[in-house]
């Protein structure tokens, strides 16, 4: 059974960041359109009028009290201090232990696959930052594990609004069968040769999902290819 992420070792409140996905300021159109409205009303019939001007009020006081809105600072740091608290489970999942691997675990986010479904779930969504930078609230954490013999890859999909995390899976891949590794800048995707096959890691949607304007960090994901390199080519000259 999957560890549930500890909300309580996070910086970040959940109510920032759910106010940094759905801003207060997408409602500034509703609040106008009752102004417009309560003022037609006032002109037709005060008293309407009135009730009208007491629901903006309350429309208005409902929204400045949704609290403090998230930076894009604190949502990237977020994210990362989510990875480093799931880096356990990620072992416990692989049944590897830390003393065990060649080199420490590394990670990447990738484009998510999963997201919850039902009554209460919460859409995927895409923020422009003011870095100009696009922010997912829905990312899929993937965990790289050096083991001795072989690379476990451990993935979920998270979602940072009220930290879910989705099924956990894990493959296993012996050095024997890894011929390569590489990343793909155009793409914003990681691939990992495995005998007659190539494993895929997007780092961004197919064409129509999300925006296709995205900025992306790819550095993780670069340092990480450049690991599995050094690795092949140790174990190729030993």
């Amino acid at each position: 059974m999957s560890n549930d992420i500890v909300e309580k070792d996070l910086n970040v409140s959940t109510e920032s960041i759910v106010n940094y996905f759905n801003p207060p300021g997408s409602k500034a159109g509703m609040i106008f359109f009752l102004i417009l409205v309560s003022l037609g009303l006032y002109f037709w019939e005060p008293i309407a009028g009135g009730v009208g001007a007491v629901i903006t009020i309350l429309v208005i006081v409902k929204i400045s009290k949704k609290g403090q809105v998230a930076t894009d600072e604190q949502i990237d740091a977020q994210w990362d201090q989510i990875a480093q608290q799931r880096e356990d489970e990620a072992y416990r999942v692989a049944h590897i232990d830390k003393e065990d691997v060649i080199r420490d675990a590394e990670y990447f986010w990738a484009w998510p696959q999963e997201k919850q479904t039902g009554d209460g779930a919460i859409e995927f969504k895409e923020i422009e930052g003011k870095d100009e930078n696009w922010r997912k609230n829905y990312q899929r954490l993937v965990y790289m594990i050096y083991a001795k013999d072989q690379l476990v890859v451990f993935d979920e999909n998270i979602c940072i609004e009220n930290n879910w995390d989705g099924l956990d899976n894990v493959q296993e891949y012996y050095w024997a069968d890894v011929s390569g590794v590489g990343f793909d800048q155009k793409t914003n995707t990681l691939t990992v040769d495995v005998g007659p096959r190539i494993v895929e890691y997007p780092l961004k949607g197919e064409k129509g999902d999300g925006d296709e304007d995205s900025i992306i960090s790819t550095k993780a994901a670069e340092n990480l290819s450049n690991s599995i390199r050094v690795i092949l080519r140790e174990r190729k000259a030993s």
